[in-house]
């Protein structure tokens, strides 16, 4: 195995002075949330910050008869022109082309270490002692990137799931290099499904990728960001032949509305509207295309951040959403009569065999979709003393009550005193 180098005693010393002599405000920066994961069956090494990936490099590790150990560590120590003590020789190989471990050394535990390599052709095998060698430039540059005490997970994971900055999806198989786990349709499905892309890639494909190992990522779909009237979904939308599918029950949660899937014909709907739709896994995609028939509104591509940017219509009561069951029906915007009698307190008598809304013992002029009654913008002053105010620039009707003032003193006994 690889032995730990560097001048460990002077290098306390050292980070013991810093830490006395720095003034507290210069010692307590930001906090560097740096860390690094090594996968051994992709013999790869990635550095992140938070939970975004920064870079990527290719590594060689231990051989099986020495394999590099799986766990939780961290970089105890930095070293420039390490010198490398050979395992049982009484003798010192100084920095130089000789040395194995290369020009930068990172100490994660008594006996092993992220270094560079004279061997530059060994990158990408699994033929070392147990140490994990880099690049010299790519081991250099790393070295600049990050200090004591990152957290290293050295990690063996044959089925690796990436989405890259471009929102292309990948999945990858690789070498079970110390015969450790055995990959199955079923827990490749797992992988996908725990990163929230169950279902985007056909049984088909990765049953030729479990065969194949390619032993490289595979992209099998390409993904877009999703935000809702401002508010960025985890959701993503999906491409497939050139189009895009949104997972239309989260524009339902978004806008507290009801939305039906219909399995036997493949289709959702909304009020009046039907849509076709796809199922993958345990969600249902609708066409892009579908989304102005079914929640009217304004859609806006931004290529920058690879995002759909949906402004869907919206009633909000006192400032909170009250519903997103607004429909247009001819030339009138109408909403859900039954929502807004909630949000007002408002005590009705909704007769869905007759199609007869009764408010205050009166029948009040009502739309029917989808089963329910609706009531034109224009009407809903008249009928629950509400004002609706459309800004079509938000796409919101804001409802405030009430729109006149109530007299109360009519409820007064005639001898009491009104204030």
């Amino acid at each position: 195995m690889c032995r730990r180098v560097g001048k460990v005693a002077l290098w306390s010393i050292l980070w013991f002075l810093v830490v006395i002599l720095v003034a507290p405000g210069q010692a307590t920066g930001q906090e560097d949330t740096s860390r690094i994961v090594v996968n051994l069956p992709s013999r790869t090494l990635e550095l992140y910050k938070e939970n975004t990936i920064i870079k990527e490099y290719p590594i060689t590790i231990g051989k099986p008869s020495t394999p590099t150990p799986v766990g939780d560590f961290s970089i105890i120590e930095k070293d420039i022109n390490p010198c490398w003590y050979p395992p049982g020789k009484d003798y010192i190989v100084p920095s130089g082309p000789d040395n194995p471990l290369g020009y930068r050394w990172m100490g994660i535990g008594s006996m092993y270490g992220i270094h560079g390599t004279n061997t530059p052709w060994s990158i990408g095998y699994a033929v070392s002692n147990g140490c994990v060698r880099m690049q010299e430039e790519s081991v250099e540059e790393l070295f600049e990137l990050v200090g004591c005490d990152t957290p290293v997970t050295i990690e063996y994971e044959r089925i690796k799931v990436r989405v890259d900055g471009h929102g292309k999806a990948s999945i990858g198989i690789y070498p079970d290099v110390y015969g450790r786990q055995r990959v199955t349709l079923a827990s490749v499905k797992a992988v996908l499904a725990e990163a929230g892309m169950d279902g985007l890639a056909d049984d088909s494909l990765l049953q030729s990728l479990i065969d194949e190992v390619p032993d490289r990522q595979v992209t099998f779909a390409q993904l877009h960001n999703l935000k809702i009237n401002g508010v960025p979904r985890a959701e993503r939308i999906v491409s497939w032949e050139g189009k895009k599918h949104v997972p239309v029950m989260v524009l339902g949660d978004s806008l507290q509305a009801s939305i039906k899937w219909d399995e036997s014909s493949q289709t959702i709907s909304r009020q009046n509207h039907i849509a076709p739709a796809i199922k993958r896994g345990n969600t249902v995609y609708v066409s892009v295309e579908s989304l102005p028939a079914l929640f009217g509104g304004k859609e806006v591509w931004n290529e920058n951040e690879n995002c759909l940017e949906l402004l869907l219509p919206v009633a909000k009561y006192d400032g909170q959403l009250l519903t997103g069951d607004i429909q247009r029906v001819g030339d009138e915007l109408s909403l859900s009569a039954l929502a807004v009698a909630r949000s007002i307190g408002e005590r009705v008598k909704w007769q869905p065999a007759s199609g007869q809304l009764v408010v205050h013992g009166k029948p009040a002029p009502v739309v029917i979709v989808g089963e329910e009654p609706f009531i034109s913008v224009k009407n809903i002053g008249a009928i629950f003393n509400v004002s609706a105010i459309w800004n079509d620039q938000t796409q919101t009707l804001d409802l405030t009550y009430p729109l006149h003032p109530i007299d109360y003193s009519m409820y007064m006994d005639p001898g009491e005193e009104y204030l």
